[in-house]
Parts: C-alpha cells; sequence; structure tokens
C-alpha cells in the first residue's frame, strides 16, 4: 500500500518514500509512548512526524493515504457472505479494529468497498485509536461490558493470532484465528513479493524507484481450495494463471480499441504455442476469441525471399551465437547435397562463414532460393486466404507468447500489400530489439527473459507446420516431445484455466475492477520471479523438459536446463552471468541475482573483476630447447573451485608443479578447447604423475617437488588458437609453502 501511496501526486511531488512513510510511524508511535504511556496513534500523528512540512501538506498527505487505502482495499466475499447469513439470522455484529485510522476513517473505506447490505449490518465500529488501547491490552473488556451480553456469546475472527485469536480467548470470547494462506503457499507470495520490487530490472524502460507492487491476486490464492504441495498448482495457478489472465484483459482491450476504431478486427493465435493463450482469452472473456492457426516463424521466413536484399534482411537478423550453417540453408530452402558442397568450399576459406554468404549471393543460388520461395509463398497464401478467410481491409491480430516478432514481419512485408491487410502482433512478451515491428504490443516488453519453460507450457500436442500442400493443408512434423512432457503441461495448462475462472469468479463478486497498469505489474512480476526465483518443486518439475527447435534433423531437440551440467559448468567461469537462469537459481540465489544485475544492467565486467580470492599455482611451459616458469594466481570461481587457462601450442609441454603448494586436491578437468569455446578433447588421459598418487579425481602430492605433467597433444587441422582449461579444488594446502 506504501508503494501505491509514494504514486499519489501528492506523495510523489514531495518525493516520499515507502520507508519515509514506515520511519515517521515508527517515531510517532515513540513519541505517543512518551507523551501518554499508549502506543496508539492515528494518522495525523504519522504525518506531524514530517516536522518539515506545514500543517496544511501533513494534512493533505493523510488525506492521500486515506484515499490510496480505499482504492486498494476491497471486500473479502467470504466475509461478506458471513455478514449477511449472521445478519439474516439475527446475530449482531460489530468491527473491532487494531489501527491508526478512526472511526470516521475506517467507515469511509468499508462503505467505499463493502455492498449496502453487507454495511447496513454493522452496528458499531471499534477502532483502538478513538480508545486508547489495543485489542492485546484493553480494548476488548470495553467490547464485552458496551455488547452487555457474556463474554462467551461474542465470536471474534481476525487474522493477527495474538491479538485477535489469544486475547479475546483469554477474557472466555470465542475466537477464530483466519489464517489466509497455507504455510507454503505463504511462503511463495513472499517470494513473489520480493520478486515484485526486483521485476523492474527485467522491463526494457526500466522505473524507478524498485518499490514492491502490489498484488491484486492474494485474495484469489486465499479463497481457493489449493494443493500447495502439488507443483503444477504452484506453476499453473498461481504463476502463469496471473500471467495469462493479465494477457487475457490486454488482448480483449485492445481489440475492443481497434473495434471502436471502426477496424474488422480478426484474432489469430498461433500453435503451437498459441493454444494456452486462446484457452485464457475464452475462459477470461466467457467465449470463443479468435482462431488457432498453423503458422511460425519457419514457414513466413521461407515464403519471404524474392530479392537479394530479402536474403541479406534474413542472414543480417541471426544473432552470432544463433548461427548454424546447416540451419540457414535449411531456411533458404536450399537442396541437403548442394548445402554440403557450398560448406565444403566455405570451409577450405580462412572465413567459412563470410565466404559462404559470398556464394549465396551467386546468381544461380539467388535464382534457386527465389524459385522456392515463390512456391512455398504460394502454398502458404492458399492456406491464408482459405484457413483465416482473409478479406480487403481486415485487421489481422497474430497472438502469440512473444518474443522478437519474427512472424508478423516476415509476414507483413510478404503479403500486407498484396493482401491489403494490416498485420499486427499482440504478445504475451516482447523484447524492446529496434527492428521490432512498430505497430506489435505485448503485456510484457523486456530487454532479457529467457521464457522457453512458459512457451512450452502454454504449446499443443501435435507436430510443428513445417509446410502446406498444394491445396493449403498444413503439413505437420512428427511429435518430437514425449508424453511425460506433455501430461505435466496438460496439467499446468488445466490449473491456468482454473485459475482464470476463480479470479472472474472473486472479483465479480467482490464488486472488484482493476486498472490494467495492476494486472500487468503483478503478471510481470510473476513471470520474473518464475524465471529467476523458482521454488524446488519448479525445479524438479521442469527437470527434463525439451524444447524441439524451429528447424533441422527430427530429433533436433534441447533439454532447456541441466543442473548438474549447471554446477560443473559453474566450476569454471567466473561468474553465473554465461549460465541459464534455472542453472544459476540451482547454485543458490546469490548466483541467480548476480547473473541478473549483470544482463540487467549489461555491467563491464571482466573475469578478473570477479573475484579477490586466487590460489597459487607455479607451471613451466616449454621445449626442449626453450621453457619459462611462471607463478600463476588463479581465480576462484564456485564451490570452492578455481579456473586457470593455459596456452596451447604444438609440441609444447606444460608442467604443474601441485606439490609446492597443495598436499591433496580434486582436479574436475583438464580440457583441450577452441577460442569459440568448444572442448576439442579431454587432456586428463595426457596427464604424467612424478610424485603424485591419484584415485579418480583425487591426487595426493608426496613431496613439495611433486609433478603433474601434460604431454605434448597434437592436433589436426588446428589453424585457430587452442588453449588448455584446468580446474581444480585445493583439499589440503601444504603447510610449509609460501
Amino acid at each position: 500500500m506504501f508503494a501505491a501511496l509514494s504514486a499519489h501526486p501528492a506523495v510523489s511531488s514531495l518525493g516520499i518514500t515507502p520507508q519515509q512513510r514506515m520511519s515517521a510511524a515508527a517515531r510517532a508511535y515513540r513519541a505517543k509512548l512518551l507523551e501518554t504511556g499508549s502506543r496508539q496513534i492515528d494518522i495525523g500523528d504519522i504525518y506531524r512526524s514530517f516536522s518539515s512540512l506545514s500543517a496544511e501538506t501533513q494534512a493533505q498527505l493523510a488525506e492521500a493515504e486515506v484515499e490510496t487505502e480505499a482504492n486498494i482495499c476491497f471486500a473479502f466475499f467470504p466475509c461478506v457472505e458471513l455478514i449477511r447469513q449472521a445478519h439474516a439470522r439475527g446475530i449482531k455484529i460489530i468491527i473491532v479494529s487494531d489501527m491508526y485510522l478512526r472511526e470516521g476513517e475506517l467507515r469511509r473505506l468499508l462503505t467505499r468497498n463493502l455492498p449496502a447490505d453487507a454495511m447496513q449490518a454493522i452496528s458499531k465500529i471499534y477502532c483502538s485509536v478513538d480508545y486508547g488501547t489495543a485489542k492485546s491490552d484493553a480494548l476488548f473488556p470495553i467490547v464485552i461490558k458496551e455488547c452487555d451480553v457474556p463474554a462467551s456469546q461474542i465470536l471474534h475472527i481476525g487474522d493477527n493470532e495474538a491479538a485477535d485469536a489469544l486475547a479475546p480467548h483469554k477474557l472466555g470470547m470465542r475466537a477464530l484465528h483466519f489464517l489466509q494462506f497455507d504455510r507454503e503457499v505463504a511462503d511463495f507470495l513472499r517470494l513473489q513479493h520480493a520478486a515484485t520490487s526486483l521485476a523492474v530490472l527485467g522491463q526494457a524502460a526500466q522505473e524507478t524507484p524498485a518499490l514492491p507492487r502490489y498484488s491484486p491476486f492474494r485474495p484469489v490464492f486465499s479463497v481457493a481450495e489449493l494443493q500447495p504441495y502439488a507443483p503444477e498448482t504452484m506453476i499453473g495457478y498461481m504463476s502463469f494463471g496471473p500471467v495469462l489472465y493479465a494477457y487475457a484483459r490486454f488482448l480483449m482491450d485492445e481489440v475492443e480499441q481497434l473495434q471502436r476504431q471502426g477496424k474488422r478486427v480478426k484474432v489469430f493465435f498461433l500453435l503451437r504455442d498459441g493454444y494456452l493463450l486462446s484457452r485464457a482469452c475464452e475462459a477470461y472473456a466467457r467465449k470463443p476469441v479468435g482462431n488457432l492457426v498453423r503458422l511460425r516463424k519457419l514457414i513466413a521466413v521461407a515464403a519471404s525471399f524474392r530479392t537479394r536484399a530479402d536474403v541479406d534482411h534474413y542472414i543480417s537478423g541471426i544473432r552470432p551465437e544463433h548461427y548454424n550453417f546447416h540451419v540457414v540453408a535449411e531456411q533458404l530452402l536450399l537442396p541437403r547435397e548442394l548445402t554440403e558442397v557450398l560448406l565444403q568450399i566455405a570451409h577450405q576459406s580462412a572465413d567459412p562463414q563470410a565466404t559462404f554468404h559470398q556464394l549465396l549471393h551467386d546468381k544461380d543460388i539467388l535464382g534457386l532460393i527465389f524459385k522456392n520461395s515463390s512456391a512455398y509463398r504460394d502454398r502458404l497464401k492458399r492456406y491464408m486466404l482459405k484457413e483465416m478467410e482473409l478479406e480487403q481491409g481486415d485487421t489481422i491480430i497474430l497472438a502469440d507468447t512473444g518474443y522478437t516478432g519474427v512472424t508478423q514481419d516476415y509476414l507483413t512485408r510478404t503479403f500486407s500489400e498484396e493482401l491489403n491487410v494490416d498485420i499486427l502482433g499482440r504478445y504475451v512478451l516482447a523484447s524492446d530489439e529496434p527492428d521490432r515491428p512498430s505497430n506489435s504490443k505485448s503485456l510484457i516488453t523486456t530487454s532479457w527473459c529467457d521464457h522457453s519453460l512458459f512457451e512450452q507450457s502454454c504449446t499443443f500436442r501435435e507436430g510443428a507446420v513445417k509446410d502446406y500442400d498444394l491445396e493449403g493443408e498444413p503439413v505437420l512434423e512428427e511429435i518430437r516431445l514425449s508424453d511425460e512432457q506433455y501430461q505435466k503441461v496438460t496439467d499446468i495448462q488445466a490449473e491456468c484455466l482454473r485459475f482464470i475462472h476463480d479470479a472472474k469468479t472473486f472479483f465479480a463478486k467482490s464488486g472488484v475492477t482493476h486498472d490494467y497498469s495492476i494486472l500487468q505489474r503483478a503478471a510481470h512480476a510473476a513471470l520474473f520471479r518464475h524465471v529467476y526465483m523458482p521454488v524446488e518443486a519448479e525445479l524438479d518439475y521442469f527437470r527434463n523438459f525439451q524444447h524441439d527447435k524451429d528447424m533441422g534433423t527430427p530429433d533436433r531437440r534441447k533439454t532447456i536446463y541441466d543442473l548438474k551440467t549447471g554446477l560443473k559448468h559453474a566450476r569454471g567461469v567466473p561468474s553465473p552471468h554465461r549460465l541459464g537462469t534455472y542453472e544459476a537459481r540451482g547454485l543458490g540465489l546469490d548466483a541467480a541475482f548476480s547473473g541478473l544485475m549483470q544482463r540487467a544492467f549489461q555491467l563491464d565486467l571482466a573475469p578478473e573483476d570477479m573475484n579477490v580470492r586466487f590460489s597459487p599455482l607455479k607451471i613451466w611451459l616449454g621445449r626442449e630447447q626453450e621453457s619459462k616458469a611462471f607463478s600463476l594466481r588463479v581465480p576462484h570461481t564456485h564451490d570452492g573451485y578455481f579456473s586457470v587457462t593455459l596456452p596451447y601450442a604444438s609440441g609444447v609441454t606444460v608442467k604443474m608443479f601441485l606439490g609446492e603448494h597443495y598436499e591433496w586436491l580434486q582436479i574436475d578437468k583438464i580440457e583441450l578447447l577452441s577460442r569459440d569455446g568448444r572442448v576439442r578433447r579431454d587432456a586428463s588421459g595426457s596427464l604424467d604423475l612424478d610424485g603424485i598418487n591419484r584415485e579418480g579425481e583425487i591426487y595426493r602430492c608426496q613431496s613439495q617437488a611433486s609433478v603433474a605433467t601434460i604431454r605434448p597433444v597434437d592436433l589436426q587441422q588446428a589453424s585457430m588458437p587452442h588453449y588448455y582449461h584446468i580446474v581444480f579444488r585445493p583439499l589440503v594446502l601444504r603447510a610449509q609453502a609460501a
């Protein structure tokens, strides 16, 4: 509430932060205790702590807080029903509150948010500040006396165990402690609350300051029949459900706005991961919304090649880390036999990639690309006209999970003018890349987000479309992912839809309508928490999830994350920056946060900046005629390991004087890597030991003179630089070492 208060014009104009508001209250409590011996303060006392402000400004701030409180609080409908049933049975209803709001202010909040019949059923309101005493002190005896009934005939219900349950029970009253959430749900929401402050780091245009955000869905979780130990509930109901609820509201608002402009809007959800978006929008709107269509990036790009500029546009959009010769050739619709010939020529040059691009510019190669793309384009157009029933002047919305809008971009370039339609994209998640389509919008815009697991959880169980036949019917790939994964996805989707139904029902009963911005922020925080702060149940549930890539052989798929491999990798790198988010989370929140900060702010940090902890290592490099010794400081990485890279040269021997500093150590790996980090060879088998006993990864140095020698390794066709990568962990240091 204080974070929302900080956005109120009267408060934001003075730059008052939630921390200052809480500090003012603490000061007011101390002052009141000294003055009267009581800790009962009102809201005016709180703002009088801002002593540099005028009395008029203090009063304006107090009023701003009451107004904000009224805007945020809501009628919790199970309690409303309880009031109605009690009133119908002739049971008297009173409110007893420990709060810094006086009766008139609290009555304002109740009148604003309670249904009229429930408000009229309340006969009396007791506020602790009006009576100068709290529930845990003397307020309940006052209540009992004024009610003029035996204490045992009063039932008190409240969410504070000490004040609302134990205190009245001691006086003979009946008392129920209202538990809002199960313990595990409460722990989950605590993490979610922490994520709301950090979520600004994942936004394209970062907000300041980073404040906790109001969560509109907490009462839905409180009312729901949750299985807190069921991971599909935690993932589907409590994480993805709020994201999809907000997306459905976003899409419905967009459609309504376009229709008000006189547009003829048609919504198409792109299979496969648009499937759950379609179901979510239908659950939210309580009616069908749009249609499912089989379109994807591979199809849109393949149909776009008319000129050399089209080919270059595609190639220039490939990030270096994603570049793959075979994938590029397949996307350009080149036959596999021709691709192998081109690659054989390219790899004989000093710069294979540049040579490959030059070969693609050959007139005959371009002609083949254009011919195949034209045929592909005709088949795609036939599908679109038949399945999508397009008419000139239509406004088409492509609804998808995101991320860069490539499908929309290429369909627009290829068909927008020819078919005389506007093609818009409305995504769950979109990047802030400068080349993203200008007429695209998203629920969340972010600089970087690994949403692979969310995307896979939205999919439909069928093979991806790879082409269309001459009649425009989709040709699908075989299903590549396991039945077990699809069953888990089905369970998640059921919980997502259950959440949307429950949320719609709850807000309708409570008469609550949220601003879109509140839903958007809650959705962003939920997805952010899922990506950067997954709980143990999520890590285990998604452990074997795979992602089948857009192109390549039928068995091309990848495990989305691998905690065991991530741990091994972390031992050899100075920072978790390059680990996936789930792998980093598996190492601990500190590792996850470190990676997040480096990505969010694009920090210019070198490996040597990451640590001031080193382990010594003396090495010797040389051939028969020449050699040189070095004393190195090897940087610490993770889990007690240290990592060092040593230069490789053909015929050069590397000696490590391990006994000089270590009695016992563990060597995790000795690998020969190429410049781009690919493992060329496991070099641990090329290790000669002198005065060292070995058991698996454990090495015992018998004396200070113990040496491990990496014999010269010969590589065939080693045209680029290579290096040894050694990861070790000291276990017992040599006592006499310097």
